[in-house]
């Protein structure tokens, strides 16, 4: 889940984060102490249990640093190293797996969606079925409504819960509430961020593989570049930090959470660290992840929209000032995660919380980056 393009203020926001990260081309020294002192300070200000934060600098250096708490019950510390879910950081990843998978020839960007996924009787109900291509999954330009937030989802959600005792959906029950509806814009012609897209997506991998989602993920990116550690959701009890929504806690006695987290699976479906986000978006502008022209195809991919030129949404990131930089930020019900990279100065920042709600983590890491002009 993420709503980081869904409020109004996103224009506002990624506007000041592109200037602030762009303004210079040279990066100052941070240390931990101070970047300790700034995450305090917006910690306290934004009223968050605790707030954590990596910076990778152009020397490679990693600099982190934790304020707060990771359990207000306890009152245990936050520290650098527990992990957090994502949300939709996650996202980047499913890109990046799908643009290895159109590098050796298994995918192209113009495959029809239809292809993998016209005999399922849930796919022929989404919009536009017969007209979507891989490209137009990636991008959100599919014109396939989302789930969070509609009646539907929030009736079944109250029953399940209820009834159940938790929330735990199907990656099809969840496109399913996308499904029967009329297009939002014809394929390639529009935008909107959408998590049953990235969901949609994560089936037609696991069709023209043959394999699943978070094997390949595995496979192909997490163990050749050393993120063993990142904690895949595919399971209900996940060894995170506690998280808070609306000030009450979101773990139970036994570690599960009120909403599954085996439910987001594509649409991000990953629980790490900042460390982990910086060093993969790192390896990503360095060409280490995909081929330096598929980079240049997540950046440069999507619908443009001529009211916010420089400003769009590629294959899987958030793509500012004409590609000099491009961020993500995550939601998961309890977490709040925000990663930025700037190609000029080669400097790259994330941080998360694990508090939900009306916070701009945009800003926050937009505040650790004017410490580096």
């Amino acid at each position: 889940m993420d709503g980081h393009m869904r409020g109004r203020n996103w224009l506002l926001t990624t506007t000041l984060l592109c200037c602030v990260l762009t303004a210079g081309s040279e990066a100052r020294t941070l240390d931990e102490q101070h970047l300790a002192a700034l995450l305090e300070e917006a910690r306290a200000e934004m009223k968050m249990p605790g707030l954590r934060a990596a910076v990778r600098l152009p020397d490679g250096r990693i600099v982190r640093a934790a304020t707060g708490l990771a359990d207000k019950e306890a009152g245990t510390p936050l520290d650098n190293d527990i992990a957090m879910p994502g949300g939709s950081t996650g996202k980047t990843f499913v890109a990046a797996l799908t643009m290895l998978l159109v590098e050796d020839g298994t995918l192209s960007l113009d495959d029809p969606a239809s292809k993998w996924l016209g005999d399922l009787s849930w796919y022929t109900r989404l919009p536009n079925p017969a007209d979507i291509r891989v490209r137009h999954l990636l991008s959100h330009s599919a014109g396939i409504s989302d789930y969070p937030g509609t009646f539907r989802y929030n009736l079944h959600s109250v029953w399940r819960a209820i009834r159940r005792g938790g929330i735990r959906f199907t990656p099809e029950e969840l496109i399913g509430f996308a499904t029967g509806k009329k297009p939002l814009n014809p394929p390639g012609e529009g935008y909107r961020y959408t998590d049953v897209g990235y969901l949609v997506l994560g089936r037609l991998i696991e069709a023209a593989t043959g394999r699943s989602y978070y094997d390949l993920l595995t496979e192909r990116i997490l163990e050749p570049h050393g993120f063993e550690d990142i904690v895949l959701q595919d399971r209900s009890v996940l060894p995170v930090t506690p998280g808070y929504t609306m000030g009450a806690r979101n773990l139970r006695d036994d570690g599960t959470m009120k909403i599954d987290p085996t439910s987001e699976w594509t649409g991000g479906g990953l629980a790490l660290t900042p460390a982990y986000l910086v060093r993969f978006h790192a390896a990503l502008a360095a060409g280490e992840i995909v081929r330096p022209e598929s980079l240049e195809q997540m950046l440069e991919g999507g619908w443009h929209n001529p009211a916010t030129p420089g400003e769009h949404y590629g294959f899987g990131l958030f793509v500012h000032d004409h590609g000099s930089a491009w961020s993500h930020g995550g939601l998961w019900p309890g977490y709040r995660t925000h990663v930025t990279h700037n190609t000029r100065a080669a400097t790259t920042i994330a941080a998360q919380t694990n508090r939900d709600g009306r916070i701009d983590m945009g800003a926050v890491v937009a505040r650790i980056a004017a410490a580096l002009d």
